[in-house]
C-alpha cells in the first residue's frame, strides 16, 4: 500500500472509484474531491484491474453490477493477491441490502453503501474505512519493526552464542593440547572437543606413514555405538595421496565439505556404502600443518546432509593450527632434551656426576680439598713394545677392550676414575663422594683389575701384566680447562701413588705403608722393604697380594 501510515495535512488520500453510470461518478467525484481525497474514476472492472496494477490506491468504492465483471468477481481476484488484499473494498449498490451485504462481506468487502447516496453517509464511510486502513498500517509498521527488532536480536544471540562457543572450544583445545604429553593423546581429546562442541557425531585422524600412506590413527571419537562399524572399516584402509577424502585433503593441503557422502561418487568418498549403512551423512576434513607440511588430517562426519558452513570449517582449522603448534613445540623440547642428555653423557664421560652437575650450573671454578682419599695408578707393562708391531686399530680396540673393563669394575666399586694417560690408568676412592671405605675399595679394584687382565690374556692369547701402586692421603682436586675440561688430582698423595707404580713390579700392587696400616687387617700383605722414591728419599712399601679369607666359627 502507498497510503502513509501517519497522514500529513497535506496528504490526498487516493480513492478508486468504479461505477458503469456516469451520473453516479460525477456525484462521488465531486462530494470526494471537495472534500480533500483524490479520485480516479473508471467505469468497468478491467480499467479498474489496470489502474490498481498501475498504482495501488488506498480505497475502492466498488460498484456491485457491472457489465463485464461484476463487483464480487473483481473483489475475489484483488483479495487472492497478496499485494492488493489489504486494500478496503466499499461496496455500492441500490438492489436489497440483506442478500447483498453479506455476500459483500464474504467475499473480502469492509463496507457497503446504497443507492441512492447519502453524502454524510458516504464522507463518514470513506472516513471510518481510511481511519481504519490508517491504523492497521500504523500497526503494521510498529509490528514489522518488533520483528525486525526481534529478529536482530535473535541474531544477536546466536552470534554471542557461537562466538562463546567457538571461544570455549578454543580455550579448552588449548589447556587439552598444553597439558597432553604427546601428539596421539592431543589428537585423542581434541576430536572429542570438537564433535561435542560442534554437535558432531564422528572424528578421526589420518597420519601420514613413512610407507607414503595415510592411516588411521588410534584417537578418535564416536558419539554413537552404531558409529562404531564406519570406525573399524577405517582402521582397515589407507589412503595414498589425491585418494579419498583424507588423500586429496593432505595432497591439497586444504579444507574440504561434502554435504552428503553417501551419494557421494567412489573416487571422491570411497566409504559410501558403510556410510549409508550406519547413517552417516554430511563430512568435512582439515589439515594439521607444520612448515608447509601435513602432519595430520581431522575427518569429521555427521547423520544430517549439510551444506558447507565456511565458520565452522574457520574455527576447526584455528584448533588444527594449535595442535600443528602443538607438535612443533614438542619436537622443539624433544630435540633439546635430547641435546641436554647428549651434553650430560658427554660429560659424565669427562667428569664425575656431582662436578658436572655443578658445571651445568655455571660455577665457573671447581677446585676442592679432600683430608682422605685412595688413589690408584697402573700401566700395563710391556705395551710400548707390543704396540710397535700392531696397527694403530688394533692398538685402540685392545686399550679400549681392557680399560672399559677397568671403567666397569670402578663404576660397580662407586670409585671415580681420573684418566687414562697412554697405557696408563688412574682412578680414586673418597671423592667426589666422600666414604669411609675407599682404601679397602681401591685394594678390591686393583685385585680385580688384575684378575680381569689374567682373563683378558687367556682370551685373546697375550701376556700383558699390570703394575700397580696405591697411596692414601690428601688432595686437591678440579677442573682444568676452558673448552676441554679435565677433572684432575694435585698433591703429594698423588706423586707418591704415581711413584708406587713407576717403582714397582710387573704383575704386583705396591702400596705404601699409610695404606697397608689401613688395610692389614682385611687383606694379606707381603712386606717389600724400604726403597728409594724420588723425591720422597727412602719409603717403606709393602706388595698385595689378597683378600684375607676370614673363617666362620661353626
Amino acid at each position: 500500500m502507498q497510503m502513509k501510515a501517519k497522514q500529513t495535512e497535506n496528504y490526498q488520500a487516493d480513492i478508486l472509484v468504479v461505477d458503469d453510470t456516469p451520473d453516479n461518478l460525477r456525484l462521488l467525484i465531486r462530494l470526494l474531491q471537495k472534500n480533500g481525497y483524490k479520485v480516479r474514476p473508471v467505469t468497468n472492472g478491467f480499467s479498474a484491474i489496470d489502474a490498481i496494477q498501475s498504482s495501488v490506491p488506498d480505497l475502492i468504492l466498488l460498484d456491485i453490477m457491472m457489465p463485464d465483471i461484476d463487483g464480487y468477481e473483481l473483489c475475489k481476484k484483488l483479495k487472492a493477491q497478496a499485494k492488493f488484499k489489504e486494500i478496503p473494498i466499499i461496496f455500492l449498490s441500490a438492489l436489497e441490502e440483506g442478500i447483498n451485504k453479506a455476500q459483500a462481506f464474504e467475499v473480502g468487502g469492509a463496507d457497503y453503501i446504497t443507492k441512492p447516496f447519502q453524502v454524510k453517509e458516504v464522507l463518514a464511510r470513506v472516513s471510518n474505512q481510511l481511519t481504519v486502513r490508517s491504523l492497521q498500517m500504523q500497526l503494521q509498521e510498529k509490528n514489522q519493526i518488533l520483528t525486525d527488532q526481534n529478529i536482530l536480536l535473535h541474531q544477536e544471540i546466536a552470534e554471542r552464542h557461537q562466538v562463546e562457543m567457538e571461544t570455549k572450544l578454543l580455550l579448552k583445545a588449548t589447556q587439552a593440547i598444553s597439558k597432553s604429553d604427546n601428539f596421539e593423546s592431543a589428537i585423542d581429546l581434541i576430536l572429542g572437543l570438537i564433535c561435542q562442541t560442534i554437535e558432531w557425531n564422528l572424528g578421526e585422524a589420518w597420519i601420514p606413514g613413512s610407507d607414503g600412506v595415510l592411516k588411521c590413527a588410534t584417537g578418535r571419537y564416536v558419539s554413537d555405538s552404531i558409529f562404531s562399524q564406519f570406525r573399524q572399516t577405517s582402521w582397515q584402509l589407507t589412503f595414498a595421496a589425491g585418494a579419498g577424502l583424507p588423500g586429496r585433503i593432505w595432497q591439497s593441503q586444504q579444507s574440504e565439505w561434502i554435504e552428503d557422502v553417501s551419494i557421494a561418487p567412489e573416487q571422491v568418498f570411497l566409504q559410501s556404502e558403510i556410510a549409508v549403512n550406519v547413517g552417516l551423512k554430511a563430512a568435512f576434513g582439515v589439515p594439521i600443518l607444520a612448515d608447509n607440511q601435513v602432519l595430520a588430517i581431522l575427518i569429521f562426519y555427521r547423520e544430517k546432509v549439510l551444506e558447507c558452513q565456511p565458520r565452522l570449517l574457520e574455527l576447526v582449522r584455528a584448533v588444527a593450527t594449535q595442535l600443528g603448534s602443538l607438535i612443533q613445540r614438542k619436537q622443539a623440547e624433544a630435540a633439546l632434551k635430547m641435546q641436554q642428555e647428549q651434553t650430560e653423557k658427554l660429560l659424565l664421560n669427562i667428569l664425575p656426576k656431582p662436578i658436572a652437575d655443578r658445571l651445568q650450573k655455571e660455577q665457573k671454578l671447581i677446585a676442592d680439598h679432600f683430608d682422605d682419599v685412595t688413589v690408584l695408578f697402573a700401566d700395563l707393562v710391556g705395551f710400548t713394545e707390543f704396540s710397535a708391531h700392531k696397527s694403530p686399530t688394533q692398538l685402540v680396540e685392545i686399550l679400549n677392550a681392557i680399560f672399559s673393563e677397568f671403567d666397569r669394575l670402578s663404576e660397580l666399586r662407586g670409585l671415580e676414575k681420573i684418566k687414562t694417560i697412554g697405557d696408563a690408568y688412574m682412578v680414586v676412592g673418597g671423592l667426589p663422594t666422600v666414604r669411609e671405605d675407599h682404601s679397602e675399595a681401591i685394594a678390591l679394584l686393583a685385585l680385580e683389575m688384575q684378575a680381569a687382565l689374567r682373563r683378558f690374556n687367556a682370551k685373546v692369547g697375550e701376556s700383558f701384566e699390570l703394575r700397580i701402586g696405591i697411596h692414601s692421603g690428601s688432595v686437591v682436586a678440579g677442573i682444568i680447562g676452558i673448552s676441554k675440561f679435565s677433572y684432575d688430582l694435585w698433591g703429594d698423595t698423588v706423586n707418591v701413588a704415581s711413584r708406587m707404580e713407576s717403582n714397582g713390579l710387573p704383575g704386583k700392587i705396591q702400596v705404601t705403608a699409610t695404606t697397608y696400616e689401613r688395610l692389614k687387617d682385611q687383606f694379606v700383605f707381603e712386606e717389600r722393604g724400604h726403597i728409594s722414591v724420588k723425591g720422597k728419599g727412602t719409603m717403606l712399601t709393602y706388595w698385595l697380594i689378597e683378600e684375607q679369607i676370614h673363617s666362620v666359627d661353626g
